[in-house]
């Protein structure tokens, strides 16, 4: 496991290809999503909490998105590991939720909906916390009204995205 103290950031890096390692042209479009379980869970059930979300930043440039950020700095996102949380070895979920397909013009394409690029890590996270992790989530559950079928009106509106499940824990902006 990568080890990091509870409170310090720590620096995740995409690549769609080890050949172009990294990349600084991040093909999906969207909102990001960081997510925290302990390790002995395997991920299953009722145990992810999430720690750090990017949907948009509200403005209309050229990093607007999560995934506009990453590009912008070559492949690499820093995100805060949030202080308090018990030491442990837990699973670090990070996803890129590419919404480009999901649109309302799409609603009789079933071919068609968010596509989710997710990476895993094991994490130690050493430091004082005794802080277990608060409001955890079947990622399955949260996710499943959006496979095999796009996102509803509601849901993206005016190129704006809200992303499904529990706000993270503790509330972070980028």
């Amino acid at each position: 496991p990568f080890e990091i103290e509870a409170g310090k950031n720590i620096r995740l890096t995409w690549a769609s290809d080890p050949e172009t390692w990294p990349f600084a042209d991040v093909q999906p479009k969207g909102p990001c999503a960081f997510w925290l379980a302990p390790v002995s869970s395997k991920g299953v059930g009722k145990v992810w909490s999430k720690i750090y979300e990017y949907t948009n930043n509200g403005k209309d440039d050229d990093i607007k998105w999560c995934s506009d950020a990453i590009a912008a700095n070559k492949g690499f996102y820093d995100i805060l590991i949030p202080s308090g949380i018990a030491k442990g070895t837990y699973i670090l979920r990070s996803e890129i939720i590419d919404i480009r397909d999901a649109s309302v013009s799409n609603y009789n394409d079933f071919s068609m909906g968010p596509r989710f690029h997710s990476n895993c890590l094991l994490l130690e996270i050493t430091g004082t916390g005794t802080t277990p992790l608060k409001s955890p989530v079947s990622i399955l559950e949260v996710y499943k009204p959006y496979y095999k079928k796009p996102l509803l009106p509601k849901t993206v509106k005016n190129g704006e995205f809200k992303l499904p499940g529990p706000s993270p824990y503790p509330p972070a902006k980028p």
